[in-house]
């Protein structure tokens, strides 16, 4: 039996995740495996690296520190600045640890869209640093926001185009029960439609017009993700986390809220950590006693 834990994305709103996943590190329930999809990516890595409170810190950092707003398109003249995300922050301001991360025994995937096939392709990387980190930035990278990242002779966006609750691939990987976190309230908050940006959309990409197709056709995908997620819960296969607030801003600025929704997910998790245990039973290494 192996049991999965399913991180979605959603910017900012993926201080959520980090209030649950701190809660989980504190009573060092450790799943064999983990998907993040952007947001969610970052989230994987400081739960597999053992970092409790690091994403917290990352994503309600001082603005004169934040990788996005105004200022620091000052500063860049990029809106969203992942190389700082990405390459600055693991080394500078919130140290990460590659060597815990590395030798978790966890296997960790993100999901990134490939622009030349516009599916997902589902990335991992044991070993090398920069690598590691490259994927994290392209799991990450907002279509009209963020240039592409090119990886392996590929270009990627952000991986909850293609596949924002990666259920079916965690399935395919063995996964016979998932903790999925969700970052927006209620089970039927759509994602961003990019529909709505269609002529953008075609003037930037024209080139990838699989991706195009792949933008286009987003909200379709995760309604039927949903549908799937529902059915899997019926069974008693899968449980999930959800903000029970109202939603943030995907680039909220008002630290009171973001801190709100951290608390949220910590309470949460805190409040269901025995029906957690009952759940998991053995596939998970962890010290957690059903009270």
């Amino acid at each position: 039996m192996k049991t999965g834990l399913i991180l979605e994305g959603g910017a900012v709103r993926g201080i959520f995740t980090a209030g649950v996943l701190d809660r989980l590190l504190e009573d060092e329930v450790l799943f064999p495996y983990v998907i993040g999809v952007s947001a969610g990516g970052g989230n994987a890595m400081s739960y597999v690296s053992g970092q409790k409170g690091r994403t917290c810190r990352m994503i309600n950092v001082p603005r004169s520190e934040s990788y996005y707003g105004f200022k620091q398109f000052l500063g860049s003249g990029k809106i969203i600045n992942l190389d700082k995300m990405a390459f600055e922050y693991p080394y500078k301001q919130f140290p990460f640890d590659f060597d815990t991360y590395f030798n978790s025994g966890i296997e960790t995937e993100y999901v990134c869209t490939c622009m030349e096939t516009g599916k997902a392709d589902y990335l991992s990387e044991t070993e090398d640093c920069g690598r590691l980190l490259t994927i994290t930035k392209a799991t990450c990278s907002v279509p009209m926001l963020c240039s592409p990242v090119v990886l392996d002779g590929k270009h990627y966006l952000d991986g909850s185009i293609a596949d924002s609750i990666p259920i079916e691939h965690a399935l395919e990987m063995g996964c016979d029960k998932l903790v999925i976190i969700l970052t927006k309230p209620g089970k039927t908050t759509p994602p961003t439609d990019y529909k709505k940006f269609r002529k953008v959309i075609h003037r930037m990409y024209k080139q990838y017009p699989a991706f195009e197709e792949a933008c286009m056709t987003r909200v379709d995908r995760y309604e039927k993700t949903i549908e799937l997620m529902e059915r899997l819960e019926d069974e008693g296969r899968l449980i999930t986390y959800r903000p029970t607030l109202a939603p943030i801003s995907k680039f909220e600025k008002d630290s009171g809220k973001i801190m709100a929704s951290y608390r949220d997910g910590y309470s949460q998790a805190d409040e269901r950590i025995d029906e957690l245990a009952r759940f998991i039973e053995n596939n998970v290494r962890s010290r957690i006693k059903v009270g």
